[in-house]
């Protein structure tokens, strides 16, 4: 029987993976998070824990999020597997049954009761852009993208905001890419974040947006081909569309390693 209760999380893990192989620094942080889940029991509920090498990006990532929606959970947390999260013992060295279970399970908890929680055991509410958002669809980790440039090389990008009358909600853009000093530390909206380590409000979809494609990549065939909108920046446009609101955790920031670790030199 699942013991939870209605202020339970129930969590999904999802791995969108590469020929089905992790890199090893997901180990470390497999522990942390288990220690961390163990000691949250009456918080978080592991639900699901699903790996799939399944080719495109966009259709693992939605094949991901159907399953947890479809499993009943409340929270599905995505992790590449070039992408992990370790903490630091105070000598320096990597902890790896410390704090980095800790950051991941924070980071959903706060999101999905909106409040963050200060070393003091304090709460303090996430500030929204306007009291006309319908939820946190969506918040993520700070993480360096392989190719980025500006902003120290961090997927994210920021809001803008405007008035829109006769809708519903007010209008949004994003703008350029945010510098990482302006992330770290804060959990704050903004308009695009990269999808390496996620998490995902499935209640949110459910509501407001219960069918795929969330995850969907754009290409532009106007001359040689080439891809013009990420499918994580899409669930984010999409989520800021439909009323909601997109966040960003800067409290940690995850390690994403070259690829070629995972598949092999060419």
């Amino acid at each position: 029987m699942d013991a939870t209760t209605d202020d339970t999380i129930r969590l999904g893990i999802g791995i969108p993976c590469y020929g089905f192989k992790l890199d090893a620094g997901h180990a470390a942080m497999w522990l942390g998070l288990g220690a961390a889940l163990a000691m949250a029991q009456d918080k978080v509920r592991l639900r699901m824990f699903i790996e799939y090498d399944i080719n495109g990006i966009d259709l693992a990532r939605n094949t991901i999020v159907h399953d947890a929606m479809t499993a009943g959970c409340d929270w599905v947390l995505m992790i590449d597997a070039d992408t992990f999260h370790r903490s630091t013992a105070p000598d320096g060295n990597p902890d790896a049954i410390g704090d980095a279970g800790v950051d991941l399970v924070q980071m959903i908890r706060d999101a999905h009761r909106g409040k963050i929680a200060l070393p003091d055991g304090t709460l303090q509410d996430i500030k929204m852009p306007d009291d006309r958002r319908t939820g946190v669809g969506l918040i993520g980790a700070p993480v360096r993208g392989r190719g980025v440039t500006g902003g120290n090389g961090v997927c994210v990008h920021g809001l803008g905001m405007g008035e829109t009358p006769g809708e519903p909600y007010n209008s949004f853009w994003a703008t350029g890419p945010m510098p990482l000093e302006d992330l770290v530390g804060k959990v704050q909206p903004v308009g695009r974040i990269g999808g390496a380590c996620i998490g995902i409000n499935c209640d949110w979809l459910r509501r407001f947006w219960s069918k795929p494609p969330w995850f969907e990549m754009k290409h532009d065939y106007s001359e040689r081909p080439k891809n013009a909108r990420g499918e994580d920046y899409a669930i984010c446009d999409g989520i800021w569309e439909r009323g909601g609101v997109v966040l960003c955790d800067g409290r940690f920031v995850p390690e994403h390693v070259d690829r070629r670790r995972l598949v092999g030199a060419p």
